[in-house]
């Protein structure tokens, strides 16, 4: 499932009466007997209404952020947590929330999500807290179960006695580390039902370095629109259905639950955000603790500011405290190291709430950095707080129930039932995009001038558009607005790999440069109005999120140059052409010639700035890629040239095939590559493996630390792409033609036959690609 993709409407398939088929306009009561439509009418209304018949409580909360700095507990542990509040020491604290960063980055670490690194952490926090996941138990607090993605590691407690008010919890994971999809970056989520309210609390790690903040900001919008908390009950709901298709009645029942559907957010975390000055500037700052200057040169105090970032709406919890980033482990002395890290705010925790008028009732009775514990490079930071918690009142439930009932009475039910509701504007432009340089955002307004609750779901329609829409991702998708209120909804373009078949119909020499697309959005509402929104974009071509077919008749002109001028493209077939995309050679030649002794290569993502500079390189020039080009950005070109191939490497036809050679081993890999894939997706193949085996060679690997395994966990994930089973071209047909599980998306809690399944695939993939990574001649030692 691609994040904030609409749905697909078919307007000669599809039925508009179906789409909000799951609103059942009857409902039963609790006798077991069919109610009324009007008093069905109210029980459907009464749910909107909670803010009306709740009042408010407060929950206390612990929370803890840390960068372990792959460090065994210190002997202070204890110290993190506190489990009473610091204004009534006889109050205790409710909740209590552990996110821990970098808990282990070995390289083997990157090749699966959870370590033993994490069990020292996990039984000393228990032991420290009092918690454990039995019930019943006699210790204070239930421990939810603690979740790891590589590096990070959030453990959450409840105070027992409020178990009984938990409605709901879910966890879920998103990456964004090397190939957005390695766990030594990304975060961890929870959600928790309390009462009425819903908290998502989630712990996370950005990219690092000094001058990152796009990348940072890039990671960040990828957690909270990537996060869906709902996945795993869809999963199941489709366990049954054949293939293991994901149709709209499943999609209805549990929709895409991301963070800001949740009532209150908690991201406690390393957030990398930097201070702004130069070293011995910011260390004289820090060291006469002159905090307020020090966070007027803040990147995410800029940011939290920047109506365009992702953490608008958020609000800091505000450093009262000298930087936490970066010491001499075992000292409180600031980085005296040759790369003099500037001392930085990095780890921090914000808040966001859904209604504005909670986040003042958010308390902070203290925060503090724990300079006593000199384990790590980083402070850790704990705050106590109080949150606002809404608990239901049956008095005034019942006084809404009959406020509905009036409305009803006086206004007539046809009325009632009949929603109406405004848009602005109708017609969004988003101007000239491309694969590398996209992502512009949009809002659309939504007003509900009517007498009932404005159910509304947003589709794409599928009808006389080349594109199905699929460039587009609308925030929310599926949401409701009250009486007399209104709605912001955020359309953004976005061009993924596997949303652009409909790209491999544009062909270069045939006089287009440009590709114009005219998109339509269907905003549904329930008993009310179909709103039409027209959304205009202009493509420029890249080879990025191209084919190999496409890529391969450019021969020896640029790409931008290829699509702009007309050519007989029977002929050109017919032409010779380099066994491999020469943008392929290019970025395969700057890594042999410049990068094969670089640490971290591949592991760790080039700036966006840098990579989106060889991008455009590539796309405008017929030349070797210049050596000013940071060598780290290249390697996450490379990487991205060939994850966003249309087509994998490995057709997703023969997806299946492969699997089974790498399983058989023997021979059968070489025979897989000679005899099935198609020549130019071997010869692809073939080129990558040889720079794969000479980075591997001893006197590279000796300084860039790679090992066959590491490469083949890598480009198993990039070469061999199992085939969706959501995403159809304009024909219907589905990617590829493998019939095992259909796989759920990254983060989501699986069937152990499935999690066996998928597990088994990953090892199979590795090996085929570990068939080809071969100890070099002795000579070469």
């Amino acid at each position: 499932m691609i994040p904030g993709l609409p749905p697909a409407f078919d307007v000669e398939c599809n039925r508009m009466e179906d789409v909000f088929a799951s609103v059942k306009s009857r409902t039963v009561g609790k006798d077991g007997n069919l109610l009324s439509p009007e008093e069905s009418w109210v029980q459907r209304e009464l749910q909107y209404y909670e803010n009306l018949y709740t009042e408010q409580q407060e929950l206390t909360v612990c929370l803890v952020t840390f960068n372990v700095a792959c460090k065994k507990p210190p002997a202070n542990l204890a110290a993190l947590i506190s489990l009473k509040m610091a204004e009534d020491k006889n109050r205790p604290v409710d909740l209590i929330m552990v996110s821990l960063q970098e808990v282990d980055m070995s390289a083997s670490a990157m090749l699966k999500e959870e370590t033993e690194a994490s069990t020292p952490w996990v039984v000393g926090l228990h032991a420290a807290v009092g918690a454990d996941s039995r019930s019943p138990s006699n210790t204070p607090y239930y421990a939810f179960p603690p979740k790891q993605l590589v590096g990070l590691l959030l453990c959450v407690y409840l105070r027992r006695q409020l178990l009984p008010y938990m409605q709901e919890m879910s966890v879920a994971t998103v990456a964004t580390g090397a190939l957005g999809s390695m766990g030594n970056k990304g975060a961890i989520g929870l959600r928790l039902v309390l009462h009425r309210t819903s908290l998502c609390l989630i712990n996370v790690h950005l990219a690092a370095g000094q001058s990152n903040v796009v990348k940072r900001n890039a990671d960040a919008s990828s957690i909270f629109t990537g996060m869906d908390f709902n996945v795993q009950k869809r999963q199941a709901l489709a366990a049954s259905v054949e293939d293991g298709y994901i149709i709209s009645e499943y999609m209805d029942l549990n929709p895409e639950l991301r963070p800001h559907d949740h009532d209150i957010i908690i991201v406690s975390r390393d957030l990398n955000y930097r201070t702004k000055l130069n070293y011995e500037e910011a260390l004289e700052l820090a060291t006469r603790c002159d905090i307020e200057r020090l966070l007027k040169h803040d990147e995410l105090v800029s940011e939290l500011a920047n109506s365009h970032s992702p953490w608008w709406g958020f609000v800091d919890l505000t450093p009262t405290f000298p930087p936490t980033y970066r010491y001499d482990i075992g000292t409180n002395i600031y980085d005296t190291s040759e790369k003099q890290r500037v001392p930085s705010y990095t780890d921090r925790i914000v808040t966001w709430t859904k209604r504005k008028s909670h986040q003042r009732l958010i308390i902070v009775e203290r925060l503090q950095a724990l300079v006593d514990i000199f384990s790590s490079d980083h402070k850790p930071v704990q705050a106590l707080l109080r949150l606002p918690i809404l608990c239901e009142v049956e008095e005034k439930k019942k006084n809404v129930t009959q406020l509905l009932n009036d409305r009803i009475a006086q206004v007539g039910l046809d009325r009632s039932t009949s929603a109406k509701t405004t848009i602005t504007p109708s017609l969004l432009e988003f101007g000239e995009q491309r694969f590398y340089e996209c992502g512009a955002r949009r809002v659309l307004s939504l007003t509900n001038v009517g007498e009932c609750v404005a159910l509304v779901k947003v589709f794409r329609q599928r009808n006389n558009d080349i594109s199905e829409g699929a460039w587009l991702r609308v925030y929310p998708s599926n949401f409701s607005i009250l009486p007399g209120e209104k709605k912001e909804v955020t359309v953004e373009c976005q061009l993924h790999p596997r949303c652009m078949r409909w790209m491999g119909s544009w062909r270069p020499f045939e006089g287009r440069g440009r590709l114009s697309l005219s998109s339509m959005l269907l905003v549904f509402v329930n008993q009310g109005s179909v709103h039409l929104v027209e959304c205009l974009c202009t493509f420029n071509p890249s080879v990025f999120g191209n084919s190999l077919e496409n890529i391969s008749l450019l021969g020896n002109e640029a790409c931008l140059t290829a699509y702009g001028i007309k050519g007989d493209l029977e002929k050109l077939r017919k032409v010779v052409r380099p066994q491999l995309p020469k943008e392929l050679w290019f970025l395969c030649e700057a890594i042999y010639a410049r990068g094969a002794r670089q640490s971290n290569l591949f592991t760790e993502n080039g700036s966006a700035e840098a990579c989106t500079e060889v991008m455009r390189h590539l796309d405008t020039c017929c030349e070797p890629i210049p050596a000013e080009f940071d060598i780290q950005s290249v390697a996450t070109c490379f990487i991205t040239f060939l994850q966003s191939l249309q087509e994998p490497v490995v057709p997703f036809s023969l997806y299946g095939a492969a699997i089974a050679a790498g399983k058989a081993g023997g021979r059968a890999p070489l025979v897989f590559v000679q005899q099935q894939l198609p020549p130019q997706h071997a010869n692809v193949w073939i080129y990558v493996c040889a720079l794969l085996n000479f980075l591997l060679r001893p006197v590279n690997a000796r300084s860039n630390e790679l090992t066959p395994r590491i490469l083949a966990k890598l480009f198993s994930e990039v070469m061999l792409v199992r085939p969706g089973v959501l995403i159809h071209d304009s024909s219907g047909h589905r990617e590829g033609s493998y019939n095992g599980i259909a796989a759920p998306p990254q983060g989501v809690l699986t069937s152990q036959p499935l999690r066996l399944q998928l597990q088994q695939e990953k090892e199979d993939a590795m090996s085929l690609i570990e068939y080809f990574l071969m100890p070099p001649p002795e000579s070469l030692r």
